[in-house]
Protein backbone atom coordinates (compact mmCIF):
# COMPACT_ATOMS: atom_id res chain seq x y z
CA UNK A 1 0.00 0.00 0.00
CA UNK A 2 1.05 3.43 -0.70
CA UNK A 3 0.48 6.92 0.84
CA UNK A 4 -2.71 8.07 -0.08
CA UNK A 5 -2.15 12.04 -0.66
CA UNK A 6 0.56 13.66 -1.43
CA UNK A 7 0.44 17.70 -1.47
CA UNK A 8 3.75 20.23 -2.44
CA UNK A 9 3.95 23.30 -0.71
CA UNK A 10 7.79 24.47 -1.15
CA UNK A 11 8.53 26.84 -3.82
CA UNK A 12 11.33 28.55 -5.03
CA UNK A 13 11.80 31.93 -4.66
CA UNK A 14 14.17 34.95 -5.14
CA UNK A 15 13.64 35.62 -1.68
CA UNK A 16 15.28 32.43 -0.64
CA UNK A 17 18.31 33.29 -2.58
CA UNK A 18 18.54 36.59 -1.28
CA UNK A 19 18.35 35.50 1.85
CA UNK A 20 21.75 33.57 0.92
CA UNK A 21 23.90 35.55 -0.09
CA UNK A 22 22.75 38.05 2.54
CA UNK A 23 23.58 35.40 5.10
CA UNK A 24 26.81 34.74 3.55
CA UNK A 25 28.25 38.27 2.69
CA UNK A 26 27.30 39.45 6.61
CA UNK A 27 31.00 40.54 7.46
CA UNK A 28 30.59 39.56 11.17
CA UNK A 29 29.55 36.47 10.86
CA UNK A 30 28.11 34.43 7.91
CA UNK A 31 25.53 32.08 8.10
CA UNK A 32 23.32 29.31 6.36
CA UNK A 33 19.80 28.30 7.35
CA UNK A 34 19.78 25.19 8.67
CA UNK A 35 16.69 23.85 6.40
CA UNK A 36 19.79 22.89 3.97
CA UNK A 37 21.12 20.22 6.05
CA UNK A 38 17.87 18.38 4.87
CA UNK A 39 18.28 16.50 1.71
CA UNK A 40 18.35 12.92 1.48
CA UNK A 41 21.35 12.35 2.82
CA UNK A 42 21.34 14.89 5.53
CA UNK A 43 18.04 13.20 7.02
CA UNK A 44 20.02 9.89 6.94
CA UNK A 45 23.40 11.15 8.68
CA UNK A 46 21.09 12.91 11.17
CA UNK A 47 18.90 9.64 11.41
CA UNK A 48 22.52 8.31 12.37
CA UNK A 49 23.32 10.57 14.65
CA UNK A 50 20.40 9.95 17.38
CA UNK A 51 21.62 6.23 17.39
CA UNK A 52 25.19 7.99 18.88
CA UNK A 53 25.62 7.33 22.68
CA UNK A 54 26.84 10.91 23.00
CA UNK A 55 23.37 12.30 21.53
CA UNK A 56 20.65 11.93 24.28
CA UNK A 57 17.84 13.87 23.04
CA UNK A 58 16.38 10.92 20.87
CA UNK A 59 16.81 7.93 23.64
CA UNK A 60 15.32 10.61 26.53
CA UNK A 61 12.55 11.12 24.33
CA UNK A 62 11.68 7.68 23.26
CA UNK A 63 11.78 6.70 27.07
CA UNK A 64 9.25 9.30 27.79
CA UNK A 65 6.76 8.43 25.27
CA UNK A 66 6.76 4.73 26.60
CA UNK A 67 7.26 5.34 30.46
CA UNK A 68 4.55 7.69 30.32
CA UNK A 69 2.33 6.85 27.70
CA UNK A 70 -0.61 5.96 29.39
CA UNK A 71 -0.69 9.59 30.97
CA UNK A 72 -0.28 11.15 27.76
CA UNK A 73 -2.85 9.34 25.89
CA UNK A 74 -5.30 10.82 28.98
CA UNK A 75 -4.90 13.69 27.49
CA UNK A 76 -4.89 13.59 23.84
CA UNK A 77 -8.57 13.21 21.82
CA UNK A 78 -9.32 9.56 20.37
CA UNK A 79 -10.24 9.42 16.70
CA UNK A 80 -7.96 12.31 15.96
CA UNK A 81 -5.78 13.18 12.95
CA UNK A 82 -1.70 13.78 13.55
CA UNK A 83 0.08 16.44 12.03
CA UNK A 84 3.68 16.02 12.23
CA UNK A 85 5.93 18.82 11.61
CA UNK A 86 9.22 18.11 9.88
CA UNK A 87 8.81 13.99 9.93
CA UNK A 88 12.33 12.68 10.14
CA UNK A 89 11.95 8.88 10.56
CA UNK A 90 9.01 7.25 11.73
CA UNK A 91 10.39 6.21 15.51
CA UNK A 92 8.40 8.59 17.53
CA UNK A 93 5.19 8.74 15.13
CA UNK A 94 4.97 4.95 15.36
CA UNK A 95 5.11 5.66 19.46
CA UNK A 96 2.23 8.24 19.44
CA UNK A 97 0.09 6.38 16.98
CA UNK A 98 0.30 3.80 19.51
CA UNK A 99 -0.47 5.93 22.76
CA UNK A 100 -3.85 7.76 20.85
CA UNK A 101 -6.69 5.83 20.76
CA UNK A 102 -7.88 5.37 17.28
CA UNK A 103 -6.57 7.66 15.32
CA UNK A 104 -7.97 7.88 11.77
CA UNK A 105 -5.29 10.19 9.61
CA UNK A 106 -1.85 10.85 9.37
CA UNK A 107 -0.34 13.70 8.06
CA UNK A 108 3.59 14.10 7.43
CA UNK A 109 5.46 17.21 6.92
CA UNK A 110 8.91 17.65 6.11
CA UNK A 111 11.36 19.33 3.82
CA UNK A 112 13.30 16.31 2.34
CA UNK A 113 10.79 14.99 -0.71
CA UNK A 114 12.50 11.81 -0.93
CA UNK A 115 12.94 10.89 2.80
CA UNK A 116 8.81 11.98 3.51
CA UNK A 117 7.84 9.75 0.91
CA UNK A 118 9.56 6.86 2.07
CA UNK A 119 8.54 7.26 5.29
CA UNK A 120 4.84 7.81 4.07
CA UNK A 121 5.41 4.89 2.66
CA UNK A 122 6.62 2.82 5.60
CA UNK A 123 3.39 4.66 7.49
CA UNK A 124 1.09 3.11 5.32
CA UNK A 125 2.00 -0.10 5.56
CA UNK A 126 2.52 -0.46 8.47
CA UNK A 127 -1.14 1.09 9.68
CA UNK A 128 -3.04 0.18 7.00
CA UNK A 129 -6.21 1.12 8.61
CA UNK A 130 -5.40 5.16 8.89
CA UNK A 131 -5.04 7.60 6.23
CA UNK A 132 -1.77 8.87 5.22
CA UNK A 133 -1.01 12.33 3.41
CA UNK A 134 2.31 13.31 2.68
CA UNK A 135 2.69 17.25 2.43
CA UNK A 136 6.71 18.18 1.29
CA UNK A 137 6.45 21.65 2.53
CA UNK A 138 9.40 24.43 4.20
CA UNK A 139 7.92 25.16 7.80
CA UNK A 140 9.78 28.63 7.58
CA UNK A 141 7.17 29.87 4.95
CA UNK A 142 4.09 30.26 5.63
CA UNK A 143 1.70 26.70 5.19
CA UNK A 144 -1.67 27.44 3.80
CA UNK A 145 -3.34 24.07 3.44
CA UNK A 146 -7.23 24.21 3.70
CA UNK A 147 -8.14 20.53 3.72
CA UNK A 148 -6.08 20.46 7.07
CA UNK A 149 -7.61 23.78 8.91
CA UNK A 150 -10.95 22.63 7.53
CA UNK A 151 -10.59 19.28 9.14
CA UNK A 152 -14.14 18.51 11.50
CA UNK A 153 -11.89 15.71 13.53
CA UNK A 154 -10.13 16.43 16.26
CA UNK A 155 -5.99 17.24 15.73
CA UNK A 156 -2.60 16.61 17.29
CA UNK A 157 0.23 18.67 15.96
CA UNK A 158 3.42 15.97 16.68
CA UNK A 159 6.44 18.46 16.66
CA UNK A 160 9.44 15.79 18.17
CA UNK A 161 13.30 16.03 18.49
CA UNK A 162 13.84 19.21 20.10
CA UNK A 163 13.87 21.08 16.49
CA UNK A 164 12.26 24.23 18.14
CA UNK A 165 15.56 24.50 19.74
CA UNK A 166 17.53 25.61 16.29
CA UNK A 167 15.08 28.45 16.10
CA UNK A 168 15.57 32.00 17.44
CA UNK A 169 13.46 32.81 20.84
CA UNK A 170 11.76 35.20 18.05
CA UNK A 171 11.52 32.81 14.88
CA UNK A 172 10.06 30.02 17.35
CA UNK A 173 7.15 32.40 18.21
CA UNK A 174 6.28 32.89 14.56
CA UNK A 175 6.35 28.97 13.83
CA UNK A 176 4.31 27.90 17.31
CA UNK A 177 1.85 30.61 16.15
CA UNK A 178 2.15 29.46 12.92
CA UNK A 179 1.20 25.45 14.08
CA UNK A 180 -1.53 26.87 16.31
CA UNK A 181 -3.43 28.65 12.89
CA UNK A 182 -3.11 25.19 11.42
CA UNK A 183 -4.25 23.45 14.04
CA UNK A 184 -7.27 25.24 14.73
CA UNK A 185 -8.90 26.14 18.19
CA UNK A 186 -9.36 23.68 21.30
CA UNK A 187 -6.71 21.20 19.31
CA UNK A 188 -3.32 19.96 20.90
CA UNK A 189 0.88 19.96 20.16
CA UNK A 190 3.00 17.58 21.62
CA UNK A 191 6.46 19.10 21.15
CA UNK A 192 9.87 17.93 22.39
CA UNK A 193 12.12 20.53 24.14
CA UNK A 194 15.96 20.06 25.07
CA UNK A 195 15.60 21.38 28.77
CA UNK A 196 19.30 23.30 30.09
CA UNK A 197 21.97 21.38 31.19
CA UNK A 198 25.41 20.37 32.16
CA UNK A 199 27.36 22.19 29.57
CA UNK A 200 29.70 18.78 28.99
CA UNK A 201 26.98 16.91 28.04
CA UNK A 202 25.85 19.19 25.73
CA UNK A 203 28.85 20.11 24.02
CA UNK A 204 29.95 16.19 23.51
CA UNK A 205 26.16 15.34 21.98
CA UNK A 206 27.02 17.79 19.17
CA UNK A 207 31.08 16.80 18.81
CA UNK A 208 30.83 12.79 18.55
CA UNK A 209 33.62 10.39 18.64
CA UNK A 210 33.09 8.94 15.17
CA UNK A 211 32.60 12.00 13.58
CA UNK A 212 29.05 12.02 12.08
CA UNK A 213 28.37 15.33 13.22
CA UNK A 214 30.94 16.71 11.31
CA UNK A 215 29.87 14.56 8.49
CA UNK A 216 25.91 16.22 9.00
CA UNK A 217 27.58 19.61 9.10
CA UNK A 218 29.48 19.61 6.34
CA UNK A 219 26.80 18.16 3.96
CA UNK A 220 24.95 21.58 4.28
CA UNK A 221 27.81 22.54 1.62
CA UNK A 222 26.92 19.85 -0.98
CA UNK A 223 23.53 20.31 -0.77
CA UNK A 224 24.33 24.20 -1.31
CA UNK A 225 26.90 23.30 -4.23
CA UNK A 226 23.72 21.21 -5.86
CA UNK A 227 20.73 23.74 -5.33
CA UNK A 228 22.36 26.94 -6.28
CA UNK A 229 25.60 26.00 -8.36
CA UNK A 230 28.64 27.22 -5.96
CA UNK A 231 31.36 25.18 -5.62
CA UNK A 232 32.45 24.88 -2.00
CA UNK A 233 34.56 22.01 -0.90
CA UNK A 234 34.05 20.17 2.37
CA UNK A 235 37.80 19.62 2.80
CA UNK A 236 38.18 23.26 3.01
CA UNK A 237 36.16 23.52 6.58
CA UNK A 238 36.46 21.86 9.44
CA UNK A 239 33.54 21.39 12.10
CA UNK A 240 32.77 23.38 15.50
CA UNK A 241 30.31 23.39 18.26
CA UNK A 242 30.28 24.58 21.43
CA UNK A 243 27.59 26.14 24.17
CA UNK A 244 26.94 30.05 24.18
CA UNK A 245 26.31 30.72 27.58
CA UNK A 246 24.98 34.23 26.82
CA UNK A 247 21.85 32.91 24.74
CA UNK A 248 21.62 29.68 25.85
CA UNK A 249 22.38 27.45 22.89
CA UNK A 250 24.54 24.86 21.04
CA UNK A 251 25.99 26.54 18.01
CA UNK A 252 27.09 24.99 14.85
CA UNK A 253 29.65 26.43 12.81
CA UNK A 254 32.06 25.60 9.73
CA UNK A 255 35.30 26.75 10.52
CA UNK A 256 37.69 27.86 6.92
CA UNK A 257 41.33 26.57 6.70
CA UNK A 258 42.46 28.74 4.59
CA UNK A 259 41.65 31.99 3.02
CA UNK A 260 39.67 31.09 0.19
CA UNK A 261 36.98 32.82 -2.32
CA UNK A 262 33.88 30.65 -3.65
CA UNK A 263 31.54 32.00 -6.50
CA UNK A 264 28.04 31.70 -6.18
CA UNK A 265 25.57 32.74 -8.69
CA UNK A 266 26.80 36.09 -9.32
CA UNK A 267 28.26 36.46 -5.96
CA UNK A 268 31.50 35.79 -4.37
CA UNK A 269 32.20 34.61 -1.35
CA UNK A 270 34.97 34.95 0.42
CA UNK A 271 36.19 33.52 3.93
CA UNK A 272 39.53 34.27 5.60
CA UNK A 273 41.56 32.08 7.55
CA UNK A 274 39.41 30.87 10.29
CA UNK A 275 36.57 32.74 9.55
CA UNK A 276 33.35 30.52 10.27
CA UNK A 277 30.00 30.07 9.04
CA UNK A 278 27.06 29.79 11.81
CA UNK A 279 24.89 26.86 10.84
CA UNK A 280 23.27 26.03 13.33
CA UNK A 281 21.88 27.14 16.78
CA UNK A 282 19.99 24.80 19.34
CA UNK A 283 18.60 26.81 22.35
CA UNK A 284 17.93 24.83 25.72
CA UNK A 285 14.93 25.62 28.05
CA UNK A 286 13.56 25.65 31.19
CA UNK A 287 10.60 24.14 31.51
CA UNK A 288 9.28 27.82 32.88
CA UNK A 289 10.53 29.86 30.04
CA UNK A 290 9.22 27.32 27.31
CA UNK A 291 5.71 27.15 29.33
CA UNK A 292 5.76 31.18 29.54
CA UNK A 293 6.78 31.29 25.47
CA UNK A 294 3.80 28.85 24.23
CA UNK A 295 1.13 30.85 26.29
CA UNK A 296 2.54 34.00 24.97
CA UNK A 297 1.39 32.87 21.50
CA UNK A 298 -1.93 31.28 22.22
CA UNK A 299 -1.61 27.76 23.62
CA UNK A 300 -2.65 26.41 27.20
CA UNK A 301 -0.13 24.47 28.94
CA UNK A 302 -1.66 20.74 29.98
CA UNK A 303 1.52 18.28 31.49
CA UNK A 304 5.19 18.30 30.73
CA UNK A 305 6.68 14.59 30.61
CA UNK A 306 10.38 14.51 31.52
CA UNK A 307 13.19 11.65 31.98
CA UNK A 308 14.37 10.64 34.93
CA UNK A 309 17.67 12.92 34.64
CA UNK A 310 15.31 15.94 33.09
CA UNK A 311 17.41 16.21 30.40
CA UNK A 312 14.77 16.51 28.01
CA UNK A 313 10.86 17.19 27.96
CA UNK A 314 7.71 16.52 26.01
CA UNK A 315 5.24 19.52 26.30
CA UNK A 316 1.11 18.24 26.15
CA UNK A 317 0.10 21.36 24.89
CA UNK A 318 -3.68 23.23 23.93
CA UNK A 319 -4.98 25.63 21.08
CA UNK A 320 -7.73 28.19 22.97
CA UNK A 321 -10.19 30.43 21.61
Amino acid sequence: MEYVNYIECFSEDHDEIDDLIFGLSDEIQKRLNSKYFYDENGSLLFDQITKLDEYYPTKKELEILDVQKREIGKLLPSNSAILEFGSGSNLKIKKLLKIIDSPEEIISIDISKEFLLKNANELANTFPEIRVTAICADLNQKIDIEDIVGMKIPKVGFFPGSTIGNFLPKDAKKLLKRFKDILGNNNFLVIGVDLKKDIKILEKAYNDSEGITAEFNKNILDRINIKFGSKFKKKNFEHRAFYNSKENRIEMHLVSKKAHCVDILDNKVCLKNGESIHTENSYKYTISSFKEMCENVGFEFQKVFTDKKSFFGVFILKTRD
